[in-house]
């Protein structure tokens, strides 16, 4: 099962990059297609409990590969939603908010492992934990902005639903697995006010490791950041993600899983029809150089082979004639007369003599 473990492993890599960077597409109702509206029909609002924050729209990120909603969110319906641009969303008083990305990567420290991720596109890495894949990835952007960070704290509630989220997409093994999310909040140089809402995740197989981080913020100037932050925790809080789509991702998943290892079952019933030929050919070979070193030594030496006609059994004696006879008891007689016959010679007290044929090193 190690390849298939594998083989599940990359497929989840990739689909956590791809919901790292789904694209977003503005839609107010439900009118995507008719496998997304279904299922966007049946999340019922009721269960969206936002009591703070009054006018409310769902905005929905959609699969360009299939059409089908991945999830929709539910923000202030004044703010926008843009498909292109440096923003995913902006709003009024200067409201900008940075789409979710991330990246995940693997790590092993089996060489074939390394070279199956590099050859199947993961992003292979050494881990880092949480606070170091922050100074790495977040903090040469904030210093080359002048970006200051003000405070940072944790977010359980986003967690869980992080957990969630990661808890739906198929996997075989259940390995253990470390989650964390975190608001970073920062101030620009004009005074604007950013936070970030950063989720790392490590998980740690036998043989190797999966981590990586996603990402996404909220900003605007300081006297509408505290409603912008709130508008924007909350939206993502009560974000749903569309089981239909899960399942059509699952499904795939399962179906590449089987004909990946359809294919490896191939590769491997090859490779050893592949070695019980070059095994049979190897012993042949072996045998063809060790007939032709005894014929060697045969000629050097004096000596040749008989063979039994019946048995096959092979004896090695003086090699002085072209034609040998022997007796039951293994007595031998040699001759150069072809029109000799040791079992008409009555001076042989009436044995039974058999010829037996010369070997001549070709089997």
């Amino acid at each position: 099962m190690g390849f298939y473990n594998q083989v599940v492993k990359i497929l989840w890599i990739l689909a956590l990059a791809f919901v790292s960077c789904v694209d977003g597409e503005k839609n107010s109702n439900s009118t995507l297609n008719e496998e997304g509206s279904q299922t966007i029909a049946a999340m019922d609002k009721k269960d969206v409990q936002i009591e703070t924050i009054p006018q409310l729209k769902y905005f929905y990120n959609t699969d360009k590969r299939n059409g089908m909603a991945t999830e929709r969110i539910p923000f202030p319906a004044n703010w926008e939603q843009h498909n292109s641009g440096e923003f995913a969303f902006t709003g009024p008083n200067g409201i900008k908010v940075y789409g979710e990305g991330g990246q995940y990567y693997s790590y092993s420290n089996d060489p074939l492992m390394m070279e199956l991720y590099q050859r199947t596109g993961v992003h292979v890495k050494y881990p880092m934990n949480m606070e170091e894949t922050i100074n790495e990835v977040l903090m040469p952007i904030a210093k080359k902005l002048n970006r200051k960070m003000v405070k940072k704290y944790p977010i359980p509630q986003l967690l869980e639903g992080y957990k969630n989220f990661s808890g739906m997409i198929f996997k075989v093994a259940q390995n253990p697995t470390q989650f964390n999310a975190t608001a970073i909040e920062w101030v620009d140089p004009d005074g604007t006010r950013w936070v970030t809402v950063f989720f790392y995740q490590l998980e740690q197989g036998k043989n190797d490791v999966l981590w990586g981080f996603q990402a996404g913020a909220v900003g605007a100037p300081s006297a509408y950041f505290e409603q912008a932050k709130q508008d924007y925790l909350n939206g993502m809080l009560n974000k749903q993600i569309n089981p239909q789509w899960i399942n059509t991702m699952n499904q795939q998943t399962a179906y590449t899983i089987q004909k990946s290892e359809e294919a490896h079952a191939k590769r491997q019933a090859e490779f050893k029809r592949g070695m019980a030929e070059r095994q049979k050919q190897w012993e042949a070979n072996q045998d063809a150089i060790s007939r032709r070193n005894e014929m060697v030594s045969d000629v050097i030496l004096g000596k040749v082979n008989i063979i039994d006609p019946d048995s096959g059994v092979k004896t090695k004696i003086d090699h002085n004639n072209n034609r040998y006879w022997v007796n039951s008891q293994n007595k031998y007689i040699g001759t150069n007369n072809s029109y000799d016959d040791p079992n008409k010679n009555y001076y042989l007290n009436g044995e039974t003599w058999r010829e037996f044929k010369i070997d001549d090193y070709k089997h």
